[in-house]
């Protein structure tokens, strides 16, 4: 009886001590097996490895169908992984190719396209994830001052979109039917922010109507009040040098000469206009830059040019 408990108790630690084998070797062999079997079958998860690749405010809409959506040129189960195919990377194609798997073709493909875009889409875009809005690589306008010349960019008077950082309000980043990459031709842009009214009145100034406002202003910066390229007087005498030999307010009405414009003679003192006190004295004074309802764009009612004295010269 004592010997076939003991015998039983023999068998028993042989059965316990094969259980331990079969856990410590056996079971882990299985749990490896299986799981290569998942990762054959494409379920392997890859942000076990590569968490830091998505691991950012917005995600690529082909991060979230999957890495093989792009990378299907290589063998997920495989660690590390062996490439299926001589694309880098194992893309399923070179880029922009790739990219215009998803998104359209003719977006990027106009009359001007952007350098950036010939250099390659990751130029500017992180392909997995980032915290910048549209995956940009750096928030504009800083992404866009490592190509373009940010002194060109600030200036005493910056304009509004710029100072914001705001350069796709104005450019298309990809391509554009117009030049400059700009979204819209112009007065149509600049109509986009700026009230149409003023620059549509009875009569128009030859630049306005031909939609020529980079003519007179910068649409950037300038060191010059209202954007203009160079001093105010300087601006209307590149287009209007014969008013300074012809009969005029400005050459003279009287014996005493004319009106004493500041940015003609160097080294005199800027005369201020009497009635916008923010401007110096030009021909701006009496014509409107852009359109009128009165004859010679004058800026203020008068059938002529004695009309506006009244507007200055108080009797």
């Amino acid at each position: 009886m004592i010997l076939f408990i003991m015998q039983g108790m023999k068998h028993s630690y042989h059965a316990l001590q094969n259980s331990w084998i079969f856990v410590l070797l056996v079971m882990p062999a299985w749990f490896i097996a299986s799981n290569t079997v998942e990762c054959r079958a494409e379920q392997v998860n890859c942000d076990t490895c590569h968490s830091d690749l998505s691991a950012k405010k917005n995600r690529h809409a082909a991060v979230q169908m999957g890495c093989p959506s792009c990378h299907s040129g290589i063998d997920a189960a495989d660690i590390p992984h062996k490439k299926t195919n001589k694309v880098a990377k194992g893309l399923a194609s070179e880029p922009p190719a790739l990219c215009y798997g998803c998104h359209d073709k003719g977006v990027f493909s106009k009359k001007t396209v952007h350098p950036a875009l010939q250099m390659g889409c990751l130029s500017c875009h992180n392909p997995h994830a980032s915290d910048n809005e549209k995956l940009l690589i750096t928030p504009m306008p800083d992404l866009c001052f490592t190509c373009h010349d940010k002194a060109k960019f600030s200036g005493a008077v910056v304009h509004s979109p710029v100072s914001i950082g705001l350069c796709t309000s104005c450019h298309d980043p990809h391509a554009s039917a117009q030049e400059k990459l700009l979204k819209a031709s112009m007065p149509d842009l600049c109509f986009t922010c700026h009230d149409k009214g003023p620059f549509t009145r009875k009569t128009v100034h030859a630049p306005v109507a031909g939609g020529m406002c980079a003519g007179c202003h910068s649409p950037h910066a300038s060191e010059e009040q209202k954007l203009l390229l160079k001093r105010p007087i300087s601006v209307c005498l590149e287009c209007h040098a014969e008013v300074m030999k012809t009969p005029h307010a400005v050459t003279g009405f009287s014996a005493r000469g004319g009106h004493y414009l500041g940015s003609v003679k160097k080294g005199k003192k800027v005369v201020k206009d009497p009635v916008r006190k923010d401007s110096e004295f030009y021909c701006g004074s009496c014509h409107e830059p852009h359109s009128s309802d009165w004859g010679k764009l004058f800026r203020y009612k008068a059938a002529s040019t004695m009309g506006l004295c009244q507007y200055c010269h108080k009797y």
